[in-house]
């Protein structure tokens, strides 16, 4: 098959975001059997990506963005009024004019268009069409609106989760079939689109590979671990809260207790934790394993998200026990009290993570049910293999 990728951001072995990884292992799985090309907007710094991309596609497209050009943000702000954020922050000129001189020069069997840049799929003729919706952005929305304050905030947050949803399903509706990666998020849009045809393919993360020989035993100490790219927002929001919310309420019971701050790109909110007591902002690592290794419980204290919440994934094949809201356990197929402990309020959040510092019996539990749900539920093998049928099925019903 020729497939196409249609991406927002370029995917890489080193992108920093879950998203990104995982598009990029789709995408060099499939290269292995089959012609793959990819169009993303690049930043000036990643001619590096560019190239190692180069090396896995028939053809990559790089198409140049300045994310702090003061045109190129005005033009970004002026669309994301018009349309929902999550589309109108997409929406390029370059990109439109790239894609279409691809499209004129090269016939493609299908095209994976990636959630954000759906809009672009209205310029494919003549191969079959794919929405990869590796989050569902009216949820990512839904969350935005639910947990702002500020009342004019708020109800432009309202705003814009409707709209986000009413073109989410207008979009989801209108291409051959659609990529969901967790069966919470299937259910959600059969339940509004019945008649649309909806898969389910788990995510590749970190744990389906190195997490998954870490010893699993108890590590000394009582260190912490939130793990996620700190420019995104809810990654932000998210360890600011446990850092001034719930790490005091811990150390009032675990006195050593101490939170290490892992990911890339800290912005100026993130650096300033760590001037907080018992916090460690690392930033970008090379490797997710030694710190795994060394710490005790992994926290997920996510307010918002969507799709598959992969550092909780991570967390639990690396066999360390997982604290996480309800919105940090979505769509990880994951049982609570048994695979990992949720909590939602300040106290009760602070309170399990404690119950698994001091009771070794309840962490070696959570400890080895979190890993081998892991193991019995997802395999990328298999992924690959339905993904591969799937995309089949779907040009074989194009040319009838």
């Amino acid at each position: 098959m020729k497939i196409l990728f249609l991406c927002r951001f370029l995917p890489h072995p080193e992108a920093r975001d879950s998203g990104g990884q995982d598009t990029y292992h789709y995408l060099a799985s499939l290269s292995e059997r089959h012609s793959v090309s990819l169009i993303a907007f690049a930043t000036p710094g990643q001619a590096r990506a560019v190239a190692s991309m180069r090396s896995v596609c028939e053809e990559t497209i790089a198409v140049p963005y300045y994310p702090h050009a003061l045109l190129p943000r005005l033009w970004r702000q002026g669309w994301r009024l018009l349309l929902p954020r999550v589309y109108g922050r997409c929406v390029s000129l370059r990109y439109r004019r790239a894609l279409r001189a691809l499209l004129a020069r090269t016939r493609f069997d299908v095209v994976i268009v990636n959630g954000m840049m759906t809009r672009y799929g209205s310029l494919v003729r003549g191969a079959r069409r794919v929405l990869d919706e590796i989050d569902l952005y009216s949820v990512v929305a839904y969350h935005i609106y639910r947990n702002e304050k500020r009342p004019l905030l708020r109800l432009w947050s309202k705003w814009d989760w409707l709209r986000t949803q009413a073109s989410e399903l207008r979009y989801a509706a209108s291409y051959d079939t659609v990529l969901v990666r967790s069966r919470q998020d299937h259910e959600f849009l059969k339940c509004l689109i019945a008649e649309q045809k909806i898969a389910v393919l788990p995510p590749w993360f970190e744990g389906l590979d190195t997490l998954r020989r870490i010893p699993l035993r108890r590590p000394a100490g009582n260190k912490l671990l939130f793990t996620g790219a700190l420019d995104r927002p809810a990654n932000v929001e998210a360890v600011q809260h446990f850092v001034r919310e719930i790490l005091p309420l811990i150390r009032q019971r675990a006195a050593d207790a101490e939170l290490y701050i892992v990911g890339g790109a800290p912005v100026q909110r993130v650096r300033r934790l760590a001037a907080e007591q018992a916090v460690t902002v690392v930033g970008e690592v090379p490797d997710l394993a030694p710190f795994y290794e060394c710490c005790a419980v992994n926290v997920v204290p996510l307010l918002r998200g969507g799709g598959v919440i992969v550092k909780t994934l991570n967390g639990m094949a690396a066999g360390r026990p997982t604290v996480a809201t309800a919105v940090g356990n979505s769509g990880t197929g994951a049982q609570p009290g048994r695979d990992l402990l949720v909590a939602d309020d300040c106290a009760s959040f602070a309170g399990a993570v404690v119950d698994l510092l001091l009771d070794q019996q309840l962490w070696q539990e959570i400890a080895a049910n979190g890993r081998r749900h892991v193991v019995e539920n997802y395999c990328w093998e298999d992924t690959v293999h339905d993904l591969e049928n799937l995309l089949q099925s779907v040009v074989r019903e194009g040319g009838r």
